[in-house]
């Protein structure tokens, strides 16, 4: 199962997919936690120790080892959007997974993967779906299922929406402060993704009170809304130095992040691979003509596996859609 917390900027995006995160390592064997975000504070929310390698430093490397052994593509590149072949290698949400074991900063039952920020070459040279091609290929080469878990904390806004990302996700959820600005974060996003509406939701953050929460649902739709995640002063305290107020915050948000939980496993259980690999070939195909096979001065979609599906693949690698099992 995959997840997405998306919102503006400074709505508390990265404090709330952070909470989701540690309640469910209290509940489930493991978690992977991804950070997309270019801000990259997920592991300091987390509190993990240690290095993390910036995935979007490692395209090349990365591709490499997703390729496999097919043989459709010879010695042609794969670019983020390249749909998996037979022959190619998988990615698995588990904790023994090889390329989770070499790329993910793992503490507790805890794995997280960052996409990194810009670095000093970037600058004025490139934007963050360069960085994010990285994590395209690795959720396109992903075979994960209702017993897995996979959280990411994204880019602000709807910059989703511009990459092959929008479709990976089981459920969207938008963390929505009680303001105009916020709300129409997800307003935006609606307008723009309609395809995606029955898989969108949001939660209400800094929330005072019924009055900010009605008044986020009066934007969003009372439909939409899992909860509210409250103005609290013990996130304040813990901000302040007092480490043990998280666990007070952390029972604050329990009921929201309940709700958040059903409604990804009832979605979850709707996912439909042969619609995942027709957008993704669209998507492959769009990429190629616009720019990609210009740029590489070949023809990328020539040739490519139109025999692979992700239901054979995760039948021979013996996966099959079960519950998440509680610790």
């Amino acid at each position: 199962m995959r997840i997405a917390f998306l919102g503006k900027g400074g709505a508390g995006k990265t404090t709330t997919s952070s909470g989701f995160i540690q309640y469910l390592a209290k509940r489930f064997p493991f978690v992977v936690a991804v950070d997309a975000d270019l801000n990259a504070h997920l592991k300091g929310a987390l509190n993990l120790q240690g290095e993390t390698k910036q995935l979007g430093l490692h395209f090349d490397e990365v591709t490499d080892y997703l390729q496999g052994e097919r043989k459709d593509i010879g010695a042609r590149p794969m670019i983020g959007t390249t749909p998996p072949a037979v022959g190619s290698n998988f990615i698995t949400a588990k904790a023994n997974d090889a390329f989770i074991e070499k790329y993910a900063l793992k503490e507790g039952n805890i794995a997280l993967l960052t996409v990194g920020t810009y670095q000093q070459e970037d600058v004025g040279g490139s934007c963050y779906h360069e960085k994010l091609k990285s994590l395209a290929g690795i959720f396109h080469h992903m075979l994960d299922t209702s017993e897995d878990l996979v959280v990411a904390d994204t880019t602000a806004g709807t910059d989703n929406v511009a990459t092959s990302l929008s479709f990976a996700y089981d459920i969207n959820v938008f963390v929505l402060e009680p303001t105009e600005k916020s709300t129409q974060v997800f307003l935006d996003f609606e307008e723009i993704a309609p395809q995606f509406a029955d898989r969108t939701f949001v939660v209400g953050n800094k929330v005072d009170g019924e009055e900010d929460a009605e008044y986020i649902k009066s934007r969003a739709g009372a439909d939409k809304y899992l909860g509210s995640i409250p103005f609290s002063r013990n996130l304040k305290r813990f901000e302040q130095g007092e480490d043990e107020a998280i666990l007070e915050f952390q029972k604050e948000q329990e009921a929201t992040f309940d709700n958040i939980l059903a409604m990804w496993t009832e979605k979850a259980a709707q996912r439909d691979w042969t619609t995942y690999l027709e957008r993704l070939r669209k998507a492959f195909a769009w990429d190629c003509e616009r720019w990609y096979n210009d740029y590489y001065k070949t023809d990328l979609i020539k040739d490519m596996d139109q025999t692979f599906t992700y239901e054979k693949a995760l039948s021979e690698k013996g996966l099959a859609a079960k519950s998440p099992a509680l610790v």
